[in-house]
């Protein structure tokens, strides 16, 4: 009696030990809210892209990209090279023309010669004038004078000659010269020039 006692509180023991360690069972949870209106509008997201990519035309897609060359303007090189050929024409006419008119004229032009004289022609190494030198021109005879002294000293052949200016007041001028030559003359200068004299020269007619 005992006994049996004893294996009906097992069998109670185990079967509540059994039920305690089963897992309950898990509710289902509900569905959010958002979820609802989620999906359709990836739906119809993806039905709009497809309809959109139907009326894509195919040859609007692969359409080659065409890109305009740069045509070069022709040269037009012929007219540049037949231009200088009618330029020399015209002028081959024109010096032509000239030349007919120059050969006309002095065909019907006469040259009357008897009223020229002969031509006298002057020896070679003949000169018909002479250089001479102006060392200075003084309004005193005196100043005059002096440098006169004093350029035949230096070995110049030195004369002074008296003019009267427009307003009548006389100029005594010291000369230097005649020179056969125009390198006797410039040697005549370099003296002058070494003496701080600013000279010039002139031509005189020679005396025959």
């Amino acid at each position: 009696m005992f006994d049996f006692i004893q294996m009906a509180r097992k069998g109670t023991q185990s079967k509540k030990g059994a039920t305690r360690h089963q897992a309950p069972l898990a509710k289902a949870k509900p569905v959010k809210w958002w979820m609802w209106l989620l999906i359709p509008a990836v739906v119809l997201a993806f039905i709009f892209a497809l309809f959109k990519l139907s009326q894509v035309s195919p040859e609007s897609s692969t359409a080659p990209v065409v890109t305009k060359e740069k045509v070069a303007p022709k040269k037009t090189s012929e007219p540049k090279k037949q231009a200088p050929q009618t330029v020399k024409k015209e002028a081959k006419k024109t010096d032509e023309k000239e030349n007919f008119e120059f050969y006309q004229i002095l065909q019907d032009s006469e040259v009357d010669t008897s009223h020229v004289d002969a031509y006298k022609s002057t020896p070679r190494g003949e000169q018909d004038f002479l250089y001479m030198i102006q060392a200075a021109s003084f309004r005193n005879d005196k100043d005059a004078d002096r440098m006169r002294a004093d350029l035949i000293l230096s070995g110049m052949d030195t004369k002074i000659r008296k003019t009267i200016g427009e307003n009548g007041q006389p100029w005594y001028r010291v000369v230097v010269g005649p020179f056969v030559s125009r390198s006797k003359m410039n040697r005549a200068k370099d003296k002058l020039a070494n003496k701080d004299i600013q000279a010039y020269s002139y031509k005189i007619p020679k005396e025959d």
